[in-house]
């Protein structure tokens, strides 16, 4: 019955976003705009909204996260808060680079090792929802080099087969220090995918498509909408501050650790918090902004919260101060939002030390992309697993001191 009571919630929340795209005004041609979705690479940095359309990019969001649930529900994973989180991450990067073309392949790739392995795919959930942020691996070999589809979604497959053997492994590297640990790992197979694509001729280079402008009916729809967690999770409110006295390590679970309502209640906060420091720094509601607060949502489901995030993002915020850069420019914006994938170091050592960890992957995440090619979706998990790797290596020499 609670297992039910998830996927209700979370089909509600999925189709709303369908619906919004569907109603959203001043949108000329729907199937048109959502053509030129599917039809784009995907590289970072490809904003959805500009390319699209506000409305085809809200329903790319919602189909491609009901896709995603429809995966765990046949996997017959529950849907706690680590598939939660992997859901709302699918949603929120399918407002710019996710696209159901591109994301089937790694899937069903992470289902072929699976039997291979003759495990269950709820084995590897993780790896099959995370995985798919090297679905732009599969539109660029389609639509920038021009391959055969067939030929674009045989690679994907090759990715999702390999991603289960690494995945477990650079676990280890970090100490669950970094919460997108599958983004590590990505990054290291897009470095490879870039390498081999570049040593046969093939040239391609990704821009950034970023829009600007009046956005503020984005701002007051995503608001609610996430305001809208804070009632489904209103009797956990209680609750919420023993959530809160965890460092968030992987892997942690909150809603089996604290139920739902106090899960939910996390939740709203960590996207409202996400939502206000946009505001704050003038920066842009768009597709890879709002994309990066349904992450850290999600993961507020799995490791983030009030306490352990704000460091990381004050030391983003900092960071931009002393450095060239400004702290709403689309890199230095998107670092302070997913760069709280290294909320469990701000939990398990303080805020401190969480603080100067934010402005380290400010420096490293705003120099990591080219090593990918932009192909991997996760560019901060990628930064941040060296920088988590870094850190625990530190600490683990500083205890035999």
């Amino acid at each position: 019955m609670l297992e039910q009571r998830r996927y209700l919630i979370m089909i509600a929340y999925l189709v709303s976003l369908i619906i919004a795209g569907s109603l959203w005004p001043g949108e000329q041609s729907l199937l048109l705009g959502y053509a030129e979705i599917l039809r784009a690479p995907g590289l970072l940095i490809s904003d959805y909204f500009s390319i699209g359309g506000t409305g085809p990019a809200l329903i790319n969001a919602g189909l491609v996260g009901c896709f995603g649930l429809f995966v765990v529900y046949l996997s017959g994973a529950s849907l706690s808060g680590p598939t939660m989180a992997g859901v709302f991450t699918m949603a929120g990067f399918a407002l710019f680079g996710k696209t159901p073309l591109n994301i089937w392949p790694i899937i069903a790739g992470v289902a072929l090792a699976a039997k291979i392995k003759k495990e269950s795919l709820s084995t590897y959930i993780l790896a099959a929802l995370f995985g798919t942020a090297l679905g732009p691996v599969v539109s660029v070999m389609t639509f920038a080099l021009s391959m055969p589809y067939v030929i674009s979604a045989a690679s994907g497959l090759l990715i999702g087969l390999v991603l289960p053997a690494l995945t477990g492994h650079v676990l280890h590297n970090h100490q669950g220090l970094n919460l997108y640990n599958v983004g590590f790992t990505c990054g290291i197979i897009g470095v490879f995918a870039t390498a081999f694509l570049k040593s046969q001729g093939f040239i391609f280079q990704s821009k950034m498509i970023w829009s600007t402008g009046d956005q503020r009916s984005l701002a007051v729809f995503f608001s609610i909408y996430f305001a809208s967690m804070l009632v489904i999770g209103w009797s956990g409110r209680a609750k919420v501050r023993n959530l809160w006295t965890m460092p968030g390590t992987l892997i942690t679970d909150f809603i089996s650790e604290h139920g739902l309502p106090a899960t939910f209640f996390n939740m709203g906060l960590v996207g409202l918090i996400g939502m206000l420091y946009i505001a704050l720094v003038g920066g842009d509601y768009n597709g890879p902004t709002l994309g990066a607060v349904f992450t850290m949502v999600g993961f507020a489901a799995f490791g983030k919260h009030v306490l352990n995030i704000w460091p990381i993002m004050l030391g983003v915020y900092l960071g931009s101060l002393f450095s060239v850069w400004n702290a709403n420019d689309p890199g230095v914006l998107l670092a302070a939002l997913f760069g709280t994938t290294l909320a469990p170091i701000a939990g398990t050592f303080g805020p401190f030390i969480g603080v100067v960890a934010g402005a380290i992957h400010l420096a490293v995440v705003m120099h990591s992309g080219p090593f990918h090619g932009g192909m991997n979706l996760y560019n901060n998990g990628f930064a941040g697993g060296i920088v988590a790797t870094l850190l625990a290596s530190i600490a683990r020499w500083s205890k035999r001191l």
